[in-house]
């Protein structure tokens, strides 16, 4: 044997296991220099730009869509809370203001039908005298109200609250006479508007007295009066027919907004 050899064997097995650590540590240290990179990938300058381009879109979105439920963009969706858009695709505050303008030298009598005007935001309250359970009678005395504006025109829609087929249609006209003479005495320049009572939905209604041919039988009554007092009659009720019933509370006896945005559209084209 050659002892020569065997004097080297140390000095290669020492060679290889140098070799083999080297190796290794090359291997740990390239693998941690990838990992390092791959996590600096998600916070690159990239990947904010796409986070900012999504922000921008999201605001995009709520301008064009009116709002998304959860944007964060407060402006947007207020805007959209204050300005609902119609069935006619209109803004709905646009609309308020037009009618505001158009009817801004005008008065509206009434009860609680009446009143919805200002309560949906349509009129200024200041041309709008209306309450909850308003007669005919005490009309007559809010009529105060209405002389002291001098409006232009005034709309008179009031009774539904005596119209009880209990009581002739008769009792209710004469009232009403009463109402449309003080009107004319006080206001020589205004136009008087009496506007016929709107029929219910007799399904829903809880009074069995308050039924829509007994309410025809009172419109007849007015029609007659206004003719004799020489002031003008508005059927309001022909802009409500089977196909919209929808526009009616579930006490078949108020409405809901749109009926209000379609009465006054009805006036102006009268009007105009």
């Amino acid at each position: 044997m050659d002892i020569s050899k065997l004097k080297r064997w140390p000095i290669l097995l020492g060679v290889i296991i140098f070799v083999a650590v080297v190796t290794g540590v090359s291997i740990f240290v390239f693998a941690g220099s990838n990992k390092a990179q791959a996590s600096g990938s998600l916070q690159s300058p990239a990947t904010g730009n796409n986070t900012i381009s999504d922000s921008s879109n999201i605001e995009s979105t709520a301008s064009a869509n009116t709002a998304q439920k959860d944007s964060p963009n407060t402006a947007d969706a207020q805007e959209t809370k204050s300005q609902p858009v119609t069935s006619a695709n209109e803004p709905a505050t646009q609309q308020a203001s037009d009618f505001k303008e158009f009817f801004k030298d005008d008065a509206f009598l009434g009860d609680s039908i009446t009143e919805g005007l200002s309560f949906y935001d349509y009129l200024d309250d200041s041309r709008v005298i209306a309450e909850m359970g308003l007669s005919i009678t005490k009309g007559i005395d809010e009529a105060d109200k209405i002389i002291a504006l001098k409006p232009k025109r005034v709309f008179i829609l009031i009774g539904l609250n005596e119209a009880d087929d209990r009581t002739s249609s008769k009792v209710l006209v004469d009232d009403y006479t009463k109402l449309v003479e003080k009107l004319k005495a006080n206001l020589p320049n205004s136009q008087i508007y009496v506007t016929s009572m709107l029929p219910v939905l007799e399904n829903v209604v809880k009074n069995p007295h308050l039924n829509n041919a007994h309410i025809k039988e009172c419109n007849n009554g007015l029609i007659a009066m206004t003719n004799k007092e020489n002031v003008n009659y508005v059927n309001l009720g022909s802009i409500l027919n089977d196909s919209n019933k929808n526009l009616y509370e579930d006490d078949g006896i108020h409405f809901k907004s749109d009926f209000y945005r379609m009465w006054l559209t009805y006036l102006e084209n009268l009007l105009k």
